[in-house]
């Protein structure tokens, strides 16, 4: 499978180790489809996905189209004769007119049908799930309902964030589709349909969603912390202004919290570690209790 012509379609650092892996073990990857370059900033600079600079930076060539409804796209991918396609947190829909030209293969971080959706991993952390996993899948025209190749758990720790979470399972991922790939035939073979019994859809995130109020429960609280960091971050209001809160815990019985950045909530205490003003740099919740909520 190696000398096949693959395919990449991807947008983010999950994506990125995916790719990375397949590049470093010598697959012949034809082209690379990433979302396009986005303002960003305050000066609002066109800025190429990590994907992109990657795939430009080892002379794969890349595109970027906004929507594959119309023919020219779809020609361009047909004369690319693409063996496989893999696609790892990508971003754009990819309509049935595509997935009949190759075979695509999804790389999906949930335990599928846990978490269909655009952000499977945030949901399981705000929904306190104990696990979550990889689900290698054969992608149909529905929403992550394609068949599954493979699956791999692995345990959500109460003190991983989203930014943690989202590497290990990346490197996970990037490793089940190497092994996928090298057995290809077999892997196709092995699909089996999902149940539709459990699944749950992972809408995607927005700052909206990352709101928390100081009256909710400690434990929504610190799940929307986790959630959200390290983008775009949990926030609240806190006299009028926005603090993000990067980190936070739950109080454990005996834990000594003084000079902390202690909440009281309905349920328990708990403990802003990390936390960013309005206007201002990251910094300890200790340092702001001592230099903000004194004056």
């Amino acid at each position: 499978m190696k000398n096949s012509r693959l395919v990449f379609m991807g947008s983010t650092e999950f994506s990125l180790a995916s790719l990375k892996k397949l590049y470093d073990d010598g697959f012949n990857i034809v082209a690379v489809y990433t979302r396009e370059p986005k303002p960003v900033g305050r000066h609002y600079k066109l800025t190429k996905t990590i994907v992109h600079e990657f795939a430009e930076s080892k002379n794969i060539p890349v595109f970027t189209p906004r929507t594959f409804r119309d023919e020219e796209q779809l020609k361009i991918f047909a004369d690319l004769k693409a063996d496989v396609a893999v696609v790892s947190a990508y971003g754009l829909i990819i309509p049935q007119t595509l997935l009949d030209m190759a075979p695509f293969i999804n790389i999906h971080g949930s335990l599928l049908p846990r978490w269909r959706g655009a952000a499977p991993i945030q949901r399981a952390i705000l929904s306190g799930d104990e696990e979550t996993g990889i689900s290698i899948m054969k992608m149909d025209d529905g929403l992550d309902t394609g068949d599954v190749i493979s699956m791999k758990s692995v345990k959500i720790d109460s003190e991983t964030n989203y930014g943690q979470l989202s590497e290990i399972l990346a490197e996970i991922g990037a490793k089940m589709i190497e092994e996928t790939l090298l057995n290809f035939e077999k892997s196709l073979k092995k699909a089996t349909k999902q149940p539709e019994e459990g699944a749950c859809y992972a809408h995607k995130i927005d700052k909206k969603v990352a709101k928390f109020d100081l009256s909710d429960s400690a434990v929504t609280i610190v799940r929307k912390v986790k959630a959200f960091a390290p983008i775009p971050g949990a926030w609240t209001e806190l006299d009028g202004k926005r603090l993000k809160v990067l980190d936070a815990s739950l109080i454990k019985g005996g834990e000594d919290c003084k000079d902390n950045l202690v909440f009281e909530s309905s349920d328990g205490a708990w403990i802003a570690k990390i936390v960013q003003p309005e206007g201002k740099k990251p910094m300890s919740g200790r340092d702001f209790r001592r230099g903000y909520l004194r004056k």
